[in-house]
C-alpha cells in the first residue's frame, strides 16, 4: 500500500477498518455507563497524546526550523503539532467531565462534546493528516484516537440517561462561540509566518480544492460558510429534541 494519498489505498483501508471498529466498540459501549466510558476516554485519550508528542518529535529530530538557518526541532514538538485543534482540546474536556462533580457543568461539556466528537471525529477519519496517511505509528494513534471519540459520541447521541433537550443544543451553540475564538487568538500566539498554522482550520480550510468549503472570496466568506456548515451539522445532531420541541408547542398552542 504505498499510495498515502488522500482516499489513496492506504487510507481507504484505514478507513474501512475505522469504521469496523466504530461500528464493534460502538455496541460494547451501549454496555457501559456514561461515567465509566468518560474515565476510559480520557485514558485512550493521554495514552494517545503522549504517544503523539514523542512520535513527531522523534520524526522531526535533525530537521531545520527554516532551511539554512542551523536552528533545528531537536527534543521540541513542532508548532503545528500541538494538541489545539478542535479533536485534540476533547482530552481537556473529558478531563474536565472526570474531575468536576457538578452534574450542569457536565452536561454543559458533554452536549458539546457530542457534535463535535462525532462531526469532527468523521471528519478527521475522511480528512486525514498527511503523517497519518504516511507513518503507521502515528497512524495507528490517529485513526484509533478518533475511532474512541466518534465512538463516544454516538453513545451520548443514543444514551437515555442524557435525554437531549433544545437548551442543550443552544449551550453547545455558546460554547462554540467560545471555541471559535479561542482558535482565531491560538492562531494568531502560534502564527510565525512559516509555519502552516491553522488550527480548527479557522485560518484556512483544510483542504485545497473544496467545493464549498474554500476561501476563494477571502477569508471572511470562508469563515462565513464554514460557521454555517458546523452550526448545521450540531442542529442535525440535535435533531430528535427540536422536533420533540416543535411537537410540544404544536400541543401546547391547540390545547389552548
Amino acid at each position: 500500500m504505498s499510495d498515502t494519498s488522500l482516499f489513496g489505498t492506504r487510507h481507504i483501508v484505514l478507513i474501512a477498518i475505522s469504521v469496523a471498529l466504530i461500528v464493534g466498540l460502538y455496541f460494547l459501549a451501549r454496555r457501559l455507563s456514561i461515567k465509566t466510558l468518560s474515565k476510559i476516554l480520557l485514558g485512550v485519550g493521554l495514552v494517545s497524546e503522549t504517544v503523539k508528542v514523542f512520535a513527531y518529535i522523534i520524526m522531526n529530530e535533525g530537521k531545520e526550523y527554516i532551511e539554512g538557518s542551523g536552528i533545528y526541532y531537536d527534543g521540541v514538538l513542532p508548532k503545528t503539532d500541538l494538541p489545539f485543534q478542535l479533536c485534540s482540546i476533547q482530552i481537556i474536556f473529558i478531563l474536565i467531565v472526570n474531575l468536576i462533580k457538578n452534574e450542569k457543568v457536565q452536561r454543559f461539556i458533554l452536549g458539546f462534546m457530542m457534535p463535535s466528537c462525532l462531526i469532527g471525529g468523521f471528519a478527521a477519519i475522511l480528512i486525514a493528516t498527511s503523517s497519518a496517511r504516511s507513518n503507521w505509528v502515528i497512524a495507528c494513534q490517529y485513526f484509533l484516537y478518533h475511532v474512541a471519540i466518534v465512538v463516544f459520541a454516538l453513545r451520548l447521541l443514543t444514551s437515555k440517561e442524557m435525554k437531549w433537550r433544545v437548551k442543550d443544543l443552544l449551550n453547545a451553540y455558546i460554547m462554540l462561540v467560545g471555541i471559535m475564538f479561542f482558535a482565531i487568538y491560538i492562531n494568531s500566539m502560534m502564527f510565525d509566518g512559516v509555519s502552516d498554522i491553522n488550527f480548527m482550520y479557522v485560518v484556512h480550510p483544510p483542504q485545497d480544492g473544496l467545493p464549498y468549503l474554500n476561501d476563494n472570496n477571502g477569508w471572511f466568506s470562508y469563515i462565513i460558510k464554514y460557521m454555517i456548515l458546523v452550526v448545521s451539522c450540531i442542529a442535525i445532531t440535535y435533531i430528535k429534541p427540536i422536533i420533540e420541541s416543535i411537537i410540544g408547542l404544536v400541543k401546547k398552542s391547540k390545547n389552548k
